[in-house]
């Protein structure tokens, strides 16, 4: 059959118009894109959005705009949105690295840590000199308590930008982590200096100053923090913390009450304000919140340690019940796998509380196996392995535990 050959000046026609086609779309996408870049810059992200949108309706493999698109829904508060593009902009060009740096921190933010991982290490072996992605990389080792991995890649961001404030913040979290303080306190320092205006860096040095008991000085700096940011839920909680490690545990209770104004579904909240309730004696309005704080998380061990130290501690039954007591706690170690140091206190807590001081010895053994630098936790075992017993009935509004267990 013969071929049909179109004429050589319509097949050049043909080729004008495509190509015109073709630069047309690419001026209207150079366009769309310079339009999120300057929404985005002017801060208006749903403006930026719709302008992104339409540059990948042009281009729909386009990696730049899809992982600008991606860094505004982060900037929105949808993760999830930004994993879907910067999936397809990885797919796209496997050679971006600004790309897998953006995924990693976008797992991070939904604490899908070993994908965050993944996508880190083919970031830092893309470009080795990228303090973004040693510091996001870091940031998701803490996420995995792989606290001493973290510290080395904030090491190398800070290495490669000694001056970005945040990675100071993050390293100072990870010492934090591993009771190491005073290293935590001079990078909370610098990082302060750097930046001075960042609520969170003064909350993070109060928390330094918790662990260390150091109470009037958390105090001051969580004023600060709140100074800098009236929303800030996190500085309130440490502060009502402080307030507690203080004795002052009314005070404690107004400031869980506070944010649980602002967040009243809270666990971690509903479970601190418990704990102030206990050491204030009103055992009923404790027992109230570590069960809702339970209710509203049935997989939340540390409600169940609260729970367990009231039922050890209230001086009275029905809420003193040492059977519960025993069962609620072993619960809170079970529902962390035993891998927890915090639950095993809790629970070593209550067999002191019930003058079971050889468990007790045991199970803080345990968890100072797993937390080799908590001071707190020799300071008890030397107390508790001298062969001294406390009373069954402890004195209303006292407790023997260390002043926190979670602080972030």
């Amino acid at each position: 059959m013969p071929q049909y050959k179109m004429p050589r000046l319509i097949l050049s026609a043909a080729l004008m118009v495509i190509l015109a086609c073709g630069t047309i779309l690419a001026a209207d996408f150079a366009d769309y894109f310079k339009a999120g870049l300057d929404a985005e810059d002017a801060g208006n992200l749903d403006d930026a959005l719709k302008y992104y949108s339409e540059a990948i309706k042009i281009f729909p493999s386009s990696a730049r705009a899809l992982a600008k698109r991606a860094e505004v829904y982060l900037k929105r508060g949808d993760p999830q949105a930004a994993i879907r593009d910067l999936v397809a902009a990885v797919r796209s060009d496997p050679a971006y690295e600004a790309a897998f740096t953006r995924l990693g921190f976008a797992y991070n933010a939904v604490n899908q840590f070993d994908k965050a991982l993944e996508a880190l290490d083919i970031a830092v072996k893309l470009e080795p000199t990228s303090s973004e992605a040693y510091n996001t990389r870091g940031f998701a080792f803490n996420g995995k308590n792989d606290f001493e991995s973290g510290i080395k890649d904030f090491d190398r961001a800070i290495r490669l930008n000694e001056r970005d404030a945040r990675y100071y913040n993050n390293r100072g979290f990870a010492y934090n982590s591993r009771h190491q303080y005073e290293r935590a306190i001079e990078d909370f320092n610098r990082a302060i200096q750097l930046d001075a205006k960042n609520d969170m860096f003064y909350n993070n040095r109060g928390v330094a100053y918790l662990r260390k008991k150091e109470f009037d000085k958390a105090l001051l700096d969580l004023d600060k923090a709140i100074e800098l940011n009236s929303k800030s839920l996190s500085a309130y909680h440490n502060r009502g913390m402080a307030y507690s490690g203080k004795g002052r545990h009314e005070k404690a209770v107004e400031e869980f009450s506070k944010v649980l104004e602002m967040s009243p579904n809270s666990p971690v909240l509903l479970k601190d304000r418990g704990t102030a309730y206990r050491k204030l004696g009103e055992y009923e309005l404790a027992l109230a919140d570590f069960r809702k704080a339970i209710a509203e998380d049935k997989n939340f061990a540390p409600g169940y340690a609260g729970l367990a130290l009231l039922h050890a501690l209230a001086p009275e039954p029905p809420i003193r019940n040492p059977t519960q007591a025993l069962r609620m706690a072993k619960k809170a170690v079970t529902l962390t796998e035993g891998k927890s140091p915090d639950m095993l206190e809790a629970l070593a807590e209550v067999q002191h509380a019930l003058n079971d001081d050889g468990a007790a010895v045991a199970t803080l053994g345990r968890a100072l196996a797993m937390d080799p630098q908590n001071k707190e936790y020799r300071e008890l075992l030397a107390k508790w392995g001298g062969g001294t017993t406390r009373p069954v009935n402890p004195t209303a509004g006292k407790s023997v535990s260390g002043p926190f267990t979670t602080l972030w």
